[in-house]
């Protein structure tokens, strides 16, 4: 199943599956919570959160229960279109506007958009995982299109998790951007490398690994196909040069015989001719092979004579 899951969701399932203490699922809660879940007033004040990843649900379903002493109740249902994924409900019908206010999420059913509390050093990375538990995705690396993102209902909200992001340096640094997407403020990070610090800071550490490998991988197979790419132009480049060079000859023996020919340019005419699709560089080394000193540059000047004196006698 797990070469069904999309390289997101695999994600999502090592962060929730993983172990956490009270105050780090707090912090995911309040994160997660925030991006996922609905208030509803009748008939009474009761809370509902809806993701897609089952880990995700009872990690949250447990946590709600553990921290708040609440009996939250799990249950799911199917789309009806798209891909008819399961979606996973829980709700939480006891202390809800008390779970909120602890979340700093909503306070007298007002939005709170302050999120100081899980700013902090040590609950950040807590509060993110959330974050990217709710609304997080990072592209498959193997596609070769790296991009991450987490959107973000309110600006004020995408703000101060960009600064926070932004505050890391060195090794750990995340540059994150932000743009407005359909009315959603959307935090995007688009460096392979820092992607990679990004899963290690949500304690996503076995996709991290996953995704370097994958990434070298990559990286590896397209730089040889650069170099393959490179090194075809060349030998194409060096091959229609060589057909030049054998006329700009065939023109020349034909007009002025072997008198045109000096010593080097004699050895040259006949290099070129064994082998018509050397470069210059390979075809000094082969002058120098036989005992005559000529650099590349030498070579250069000598075709190029050739070429001009040829070019005079076709315009005659």
């Amino acid at each position: 199943m797990n070469g069904q899951l999309t390289f997101s969701r695999r994600i999502k399932e090592e962060i929730a599956l993983s172990e956490h203490d009270a105050r780090e699922k707090k912090a995911i809660l309040s994160g997660f919570v925030r991006y996922s879940g609905t208030l509803s007033l009748l008939p009474q004040v009761g809370l509902r959160f809806t993701t897609s990843c089952s880990p995700a649900a009872k990690l949250a379903f447990s946590s709600i229960k553990e921290l708040y002493g609440v009996q939250p109740k799990l249950t799911f249902t199917k789309e009806l279109r798209l891909n008819k994924a399961t979606l996973y409900h829980v709700e939480v019908n006891e202390k809800a506007a008390e779970i909120l206010e602890d979340l700093e999420i909503m306070k007298d059913f007002s939005p709170m958009v302050s999120t100081n509390k899980f700013l902090n050093d040590t609950d950040f990375h807590g509060f993110l995982m959330g974050c990217f538990l709710a609304s997080g995705q990072i592209s498959s690396p193997a596609k070769g299109h790296y991009y991450c993102e987490i959107v973000f209902n309110e600006e004020k909200e995408a703000d101060r998790v960009l600064i926070k992001l932004q505050s890391f340096s060195g090794e750990t640094t995340m540059n994150f951007k932000k743009i407005v997407r359909r009315g959603k403020y959307v935090l995007y990070l688009k460096q392979s490398d820092q992607i990679s610090v990004f899963l290690g800071y949500i304690g996503a550490v076995n996709m991290m690994m996953e995704y370097e490998s994958k990434r070298l991988e990559r990286d590896f197979f397209n730089n040889e196909n650069r170099l393959d790419i490179c090194a075809q132009a060349n030998y194409s480049k060096a091959l229609k040069k060589g057909q030049q060079d054998l006329e700009d000859i065939a023109t020349l023996e034909n007009m002025y015989g072997e008198v045109y020919f000096t010593e080097k340019a004699a050895l040259l005419r006949k290099l070129r001719k064994e082998n018509p699709d050397a470069s210059y560089s390979e075809l000094s080394l082969l002058a120098q092979r036989l005992g005559v000193t000529i650099t590349k540059s030498g070579v250069v000047h000598i075709f190029r004579k050739f070429h001009l004196d040829a070019e005079k006698l076709k315009d005659r």
